[in-house]
């Protein structure tokens, strides 16, 4: 019988994981676990299609459902056969070699990849397969990297265009994919998993114009590519490996620059990387910060950095790729060419001002990191070392400054010493404008926010947002897909998403690839609401859209109530379908949101523009708030990092007796 996780649940009901934990524990019809663990439990997927059916659920009706549906009535080690079996030809999806009914299952999978994959891409199809696939299968220190991390590492490396490349440990094809997008024209790769090679070849034959060529096995232990030499090398190997072959692999010619410790087996790869450069090539890793501290590592740093063998070091903000917690580190190496002098700068890059500058509503502006990043790297490359020294964000270290009793190589801890004075005070004060700016803006909306009056109690009648749209008074827009077509021509569209409908700036979103048949245009007067709760309050943030927002795509997680201006005022419907009776339903709801069922009273016009009008004082209020608040973060930031990297100083009128202590509570 098929089997689901609980995460699978979530997919196939469109809901969280919250949501389905809740339905197990305020249900009690809902299905028992049939395997699986109490950490994981597994469930009938007939079982559970027919509670949700009575439960009044709608099931995600996809072709990446019925695809996820059609491998989990399977066993793994048949899914793992048919990805085995499976080919991307010029005809579409085939898998040969199974025969009797797995011959069958095959070809009635190759289908399912065909139309997922037209539908929501290769990458949804192959990885709905890989994950039912590695069902227990060790993967321990694996992670997946981020298409956008994979992509600036790729274009980090100086001669990968039109250079053969290799990944060594190339696991779900990211890396792979990022080199045949930056020109690369041979594709190699390696990985322990049998799953993973299937993974990655099937990725890079229908997405690219090139053959790969990915081979099984431990590169470590039993390297496919012995003695082959690359024009770039690509990799985010496993971290934490406790049997990486320390022992056997004592005497391999590979450890130009040490032995690896049985402790470090990152810096094993390194040098396996660096061993299958030509000489002049680069090697980008991708590396936990731990590397760049250990002291069981330090003889190893040392000898990468004496010998120039080590550019650059680029640290990332955590929360950029798995795992999340930590801040991972971009390595850039380059085997050195006989003969030929050694640097004498090291390049330390340090993204988290970045990163935080660019987040603003907890995103990331990966347009932003890349571009910058890239910039300062080939500055520093072309021997235009000031150039590379953006303040607080990179700093060009002599190799004799580097190579103390520690050889650390954080780059935070070269950026901060290297900060000039003059650019951070002038930042300070550009923070503090700003601070000034958004507390006097806050001051004057909150002094505009009147016009109330104590209510003797009103009795009203409501209506939902069902019954208004069935008398044609709105118009609910439910948000679609935005993901590429292979078939059909795309365009670059802005799109609103649901933290743009928070931050209330016209204009906003991200660029994005849409279909033009499924990209919904937001007009001004919509009201956009969020599908999702803030992170303060389990209530959601509407909007009105104004007229710079008119041309953008309705996003992901958004939807959009198009309004009949002649009998409803925006502002008035945003209001009350936030308030607070609103907010109540929603939070204790066990199925997905649905706006439907919101309600709004019956007022003439003249009363809702009333409404309306204090509606839209009060939400940009609160958008001027956080901006504020932002702001003061912004100042915060600057001047802590000036006061302890000692580019700043307290002046005389800050001495003890000028605090008032005790005033101010934390």
């Amino acid at each position: 019988m098929p089997e689901v996780s609980a995460a699978e649940i979530s997919r196939l009901a469109g809901v969280t994981r919250a949501t389905v934990s809740n339905w197990r524990r305020r249900h009690d019809d809902f299905p028992q676990a049939i395997a699986g663990t109490d950490a994981r439990p597994l469930f009938d997927l007939n079982q559970v299609q027919g509670w949700l059916s009575e439960h009044g659920v709608e099931v995600s009706d996809s072709p990446a459902s019925d695809l996820r549906t059609l491998v989990r009535s399977r066993e793994p080690e048949l899914v793992r056969q048919v990805m085995k079996a499976l080919r991307r030809s010029e005809d579409g999806w085939v898998a040969s070699g199974l025969g009797g009914e797995e011959s069958a299952y095959a070809a009635e999978v190759a289908e399912a990849v065909a139309r997922t994959a037209e539908r929501d891409g290769t990458r949804v199809a192959v990885d709905t397969l890989a994950e039912r696939a590695m069902e227990g299968t060790p993967a321990t220190g694996v992670y997946t990297t981020p298409a956008e991390v994979a992509k600036l590492m790729a274009v980090l490396s100086a001669k990968l265009a039109a250079a053969d490349v290799l990944d060594p440990a190339c696991g779900s094809g990211s890396l792979l994919l990022a080199a045949a997008a930056a020109g690369a024209t041979e594709l190699h790769g390696q990985d322990v998993s049998q799953i993973q090679v299937d993974r990655t070849r099937l990725l890079l034959e229908a997405d690219t114009e090139l053959q790969p060529d990915i081979r099984l096995g431990d590169s470590l232990m039993a390297d496919a590519f012995s003695g082959h030499r690359f024009g770039s090398v690509l990799c985010n190997p496993p971290y934490g490996q406790r049997d990486w072959g320390s022992g056997e692999l004592a005497l391999d010619t590979r450890w130009d620059y040490g032995l690896p410790p049985r402790g470090e087996p990152e810096l094993a790869w390194v040098q396996h990387a660096i061993a299958h450069l030509e000489p002049g090539a680069d090697a980008v890793l991708l590396l936990p910060p731990a590397v760049a501290t250990r002291p069981s590592g330090r003889k190893i740093r040392a000898n990468l950095v004496r010998t120039g063998a080590l550019r650059a070091v680029i640290g990332l903000t955590p929360g950029t790729a798995q795992p999340w917690h930590i801040g991972l580190q971009i390595w850039i190496l380059r085997r050195p060419v006989p003969g030929a002098a050694v640097p004498d700068e090291l390049l330390f890059v340090d993204t988290t001002p970045l990163s935080k500058e660019a987040a603003g509503e907890d995103r990331v502006d990966w347009d932003l990191i890349t571009n910058s990043v890239v910039q300062v790297w080939r500055a520093f490359d072309a021997g235009e070392a000031d150039r590379a020294e953006v303040s607080g964000m990179a700093a060009a270290a002599r190799l004799v400054n580097v190579l103390d009793d520690e050889v650390d190589l954080t780059p935070a801890r070269y950026v901060r010493s290297s900060l000039d004075a003059g650019a951070v005070s002038h930042q300070v004060g550009d923070a503090m404008s700003r601070l000034a700016s958004a507390a006097s803006e806050l001051t004057s909306l909150a002094a505009e926010v009147t016009g109330w009056s104590e209510a003797a109690g009103k009795s009203w009648r409501f209506v939902t947002v069902a019954d208004l749209a069935s008398h044609g008074q709105l118009e609910w827009i439910r948000a679609r897909p935005t993901g590429a077509d292979r078939n059909e021509a795309t365009d670059t569209r802005r799109v609103l998403t649901a933290p743009d409908v928070a931050t209330g700036n016209p204009a906003s979103g991200t660029m994005a690839t849409a279909r033009p048949s499924e990209a919904i245009e937001v007009r001004a007067g919509d009201i956009l609401l969020p599908a999702v709760r803030s992170d303060r309050s389990a209530g959601r943030t509407a909007r009105v859209a104004v007229a710079e927002d008119a041309g953008a795509v309705l996003g992901p997680h958004v939807h959009a109530l198009r309004v009949d201006g002649e009998r409803l005022d925006p502002w008035f419907v945003a209001g009350f379908l936030t308030g607070a009776e609103n907010v109540s339903a929603t939070r204790t709801s066990t199925v997905r949101f649905d706006p439907s069922r919101l309600r709004v009273p019956v007022l003439p016009l003249s009363e809702q523009q009333r409404y309306g009008a204090i509606f839209r004082r009060l939400f940009l209020l609160r958008v001027t708030a956080g901006r504020a608040f932002t702001a003061a973060e912004h100042v915060i930031e600057h001047m802590t990092t000036g006061l302890t990297a000692g580019a700043l100083v307290p002046d005389d009128s800050m001495d003890a007796g000028s605090i008032a202590v005790g005033k101010v509570r934390p």
